[in-house]
């Protein structure tokens, strides 16, 4: 007997489910395993912030990366623990002060621009400036200042220009007057040796102005704060990007020590590091550092074959140019980062001499001890409402059937009811 629902065709007693049909629900159980598994895959890879790294950057709170938290073999030389102001930290100036900045260095010659750069930039760092002669150096009677400039300002300026006039000596510029103007002129400086950069080309001689000067203030530099960016972005988007502090993380590839000519900063040599980007374009960056740790030091041997698995490194700087060089493919272009190395690993052997601040990274084992215990946790919730509604099903259909009449009796007492006769009209005469 079927009792049809009002839902549907199908009888409300079970039915044995045909195999194709049973084939297809374990099909799509299994699809369904395989999309959650894959969401959770796609989950942890969204979690690592050098997927978006090659694209987007990161954030100035990104602490320079993971890198960053490790012990690094980073030698204390490269590091501002004398307790100055770093020259990052400069005091704001007004538009004005720039203004007239920018109108003084016009009017300098390239090499007294140098000179002033250095003898502001140290003592702005409370260095002493060693002594130097110079005949041709322009005197305050020589610059014309704007018209309409306060008669305080000018006195100001031309205290100045009469400092960095004079021959230097080792306290010509130490005067705390006027740091807003001297920090305007700096950068009024700094940007006319980074205009005289040729970029997408080899070394030239118009570059060192800026090099030079980028690679003195490196050790100044701080080791975070800045975003973190990959060889392609570099390289197609200049624009964006020189003159700006970066953040680069990858693999050292090959350490030159290059001994440096005779310039106004004193500086003896410094190393250019090729670095294989951890993430992104398999390009190579070059970076001009003052300082390595040991183990980058030791790679310095063999300067002429690159590194197969050279030690991690980050490095801050700032991006100065785009440089050509020769590689497999022909000339290519490499991103330079002039600046500072903030982490790298230790060498053999090597111990840490101080403190630092380790953070204790999350086990992976303890995530995936969650996702078991979450998949299990939900399969025997599943196996306990399927059991649950069996049994559930089996004693609503055991209610039924006690509750419905035997058909037995009613069933005999059809077999003892009499045959009815046809009426007379419709028997069949002869």
């Amino acid at each position: 007997m079927r009792i049809p629902s009002q839902f549907d065709e199908q009888s409300l007693y079970r039915r044995k489910i045909p195999r194709n049909e049973s084939v297809r629900t374990y099909r799509k159980l299994i699809r369904l395993a395989l999309g959650l598994a894959l969401v959770v895959v796609v989950m942890l890879e969204a979690a690592k912030p050098a997927v978006y790294r090659p694209f987007f950057g990161s954030s100035p709170s990104d602490n320079g990366g993971a890198a960053a938290n490790l012990p690094s073999a980073v030698d204390r030389r490269t590091r501002n623990l004398d307790g100055k102001q770093p020259e990052s930290s400069r005091i704001a100036y007004s538009p004005k002060d720039r203004q007239t900045a920018n109108a003084i260095v016009a009017q300098l010659p390239r090499d007294q621009q140098v000179r002033w750069t250095v003898a502001l930039s140290r003592s702005l760092r409370g260095e002493k400036t060693a002594s130097a002669t110079d005949t041709t150096a322009t005197t305050v009677q020589e610059l014309k200042f704007a018209a309409d400039l306060p008669i305080e300002s000018l006195s100001i300026w031309k205290q100045i220009v009469g400092e960095l006039s004079r021959d230097l000596d080792t306290s010509a510029t130490d005067s705390k007057v006027g740091l807003a103007q001297k920090y305007a002129l700096l950068n009024a400086l700094d940007d006319a040796a980074s205009n005289r950069v040729i970029d997408g080309s080899v070394w030239r001689s118009e570059d060192f102005d800026f090099f030079y000067r980028t690679l003195d203030a490196a050790r100044e530099l701080p080791q975070a704060g800045f975003a973190t960016v990959g060889a392609l972005p570099l390289l197609q988007q200049p624009d964006v990007y020189l003159n700006q502090t970066v953040t680069i993380h990858g693999s050292l590839a090959l350490a030159e020590n290059i001994k440096a000519p005779q310039n106004p900063y004193g500086i003896g040599n410094y190393w250019q590091l090729w670095i294989k980007p951890a993430e992104g374009a398999d390009r190579p960056i070059v970076a001009c550092v003052p300082d390595v740790p040991r183990i980058v030091a030791d790679q310095a041997g063999n300067a002429e074959t690159s590194i197969a698995d050279g030690p991690p490194l980050t490095v801050v700087g700032t991006f100065l140019k785009r440089l050509a060089y020769r590689s497999g493919a022909g000339a290519d272009l490499a991103p330079v980062v002039v600046g500072r190395i903030t982490y790298a690993p230790f060498a053999e052997g090597e111990k840490t001499t101080e403190s630092t601040n380790e953070t204790t990274p999350v086990p992976q084992g303890k995530f995936w001890l969650f996702v078991s215990s979450s998949c299990i946790a939900g399969i025997g919730l599943a196996v306990l409402l399927m059991w649950r509604t069996s049994v559930s099903a089996r004693e609503s259909r055991s209610l039924r059937v006690a509750y419905r009449e035997a058909p037995d009796d009613f069933l005999k007492g059809l077999s003892t009811l009499p045959a009815k006769e046809p009426p007379e009209s419709e028997q069949k005469h002869p």
